[in-house]
Order: C-alpha cells, then sequence, then structure tokens
C-alpha cells in the first residue's frame, strides 16, 4: 500500500505543476518502466511520470495526459506472447483516447529486454501488436458511441490496421534499460519535449 500512496503522490505533485512537456511512462506492471525512470537521470532534465500499470491505477493515465508531451509505452519483450492480448488492449486504449489524437501526442513503443536471449524482436512485437488491434476494432466497432465517448476510432474503415495510420506518431523502438541501452528513448525524449 505504501508503494501506492508514493505513486500518486509523486502524480499528484506532477499534475499540480501543470508542466506540458511531460513524458508518459506506461505499461503494464513487469515491462520496465521503473527501471526506464531511473534511467531519465541520463537525459535533459524532464518531468517524467510512471503511470503504474495495475489495472486499478490506470486511470490515473487520463490525468496525466493533458501534460505529455509524449508516451513511452513500455513492452517485456521476453515475456510478450503470455501478455500480447492484455499489452495490445491498453495500447488501444491509450491510441484511441480523444487527447491523444487531439493533441497528436507521440508515442514510443518501447520493446524492453531485448538483451535477453528469448526476447522477441521489436518487427515481431510490432506486427503481432498491430495484428491484435486490428481484431480489437473489429470487436469494438459495433460499441455505441454513447459508450465510447472519449474513444476515437482507430485506422481506416475497412482496412488492415497498421501504426502508419495513426493520426499521431507511433514508433517502435528496443533496449534493454537494466543495461541502460536505452538511446531509443533518449532520442525521444530530445524530439519531442522542449526544454
Amino acid at each position: 500500500m505504501s508503494g501506492y500512496f508514493c505513486v500518486c503522490s509523486f502524480v499528484s505533485e506532477i499534475l499540480e505543476t501543470q508542466h506540458h512537456s511531460a513524458i508518459c511512462l506506461s505499461g503494464l506492471s513487469g515491462g520496465g518502466k521503473s527501471i526506464l525512470f531511473y534511467q531519465k537521470s541520463k537525459i535533459k532534465p524532464v518531468h517524467v511520470v510512471d503511470v503504474p500499470g495495475h489495472a486499478g491505477l490506470k486511470p490515473k493515465l487520463d490525468e496525466v495526459l493533458p501534460q505529455a508531451a509524449g508516451i513511452v509505452f513500455a513492452v517485456d519483450a521476453q515475456d510478450f506472447l503470455s501478455t500480447m492480448q492484455v499489452v495490445a488492449e491498453y495500447l488501444y486504449d491509450i491510441l484511441t483516447k480523444a487527447t491523444v489524437v487531439k493533441k497528436r501526442i507521440h508515442v514510443l513503443i518501447f520493446c524492453n529486454k531485448t538483451d535477453k536471449v528469448t526476447a522477441h524482436s521489436k518487427e515481431f512485437i510490432k506486427k503481432q501488436l498491430e495484428k491484435e488491434i486490428n481484431k480489437l476494432r473489429e470487436s469494438r466497432k459495433d460499441i455505441s458511441s454513447a459508450d465510447t465517448t472519449d474513444e476515437v476510432k482507430l485506422g481506416n474503415p475497412g482496412e488492415t490496421f497498421y501504426f502508419s495510420q495513426c493520426q499521431n506518431r507511433v514508433t517502435v523502438a528496443e533496449g534493454a534499460g537494466l543495461t541502460g541501452n536505452v538511446s531509443a528513448v533518449e532520442q525521444f525524449i530530445r524530439e519531442y519535449v522542449k526544454a
């Protein structure tokens, strides 16, 4: 419970600053967000908000997005297959949020832990996420608009989904936070966060 309090206090403190150049770290628990958070000291000064991957804390993301210049979505490349559907659902929810689309918030899907022998490549993860998101689009297209007031349609109607169809820029990169191989995250922050 003390971890929950610390994270909520940290998120509240960031939100009170109303800084519009924050980077939001999101993804499932175990994806390496906290390691990336601690690696931020290597990067220019930037507000980084680590939104916990625990299902009960995901609504905190909505509080952070108005201040976000970018979102780093961490994916565990080693354990990807067992979490693929849940990862795709969380990412779908982010990509269809009106705030993300209207502000054209850039998203970096960071395939973490690629230093492990059993890790999947960023190309494999990208293709599988696109396939899973396409399935989600199909299954959710019949939901009434009353139930999805903050959801924007994703992709081109009648076509297979690819990240290139998103209105905001979505890129996929790989690295390993534990070994300090986070150059893709560093570059993302340099490119999208204005000092």
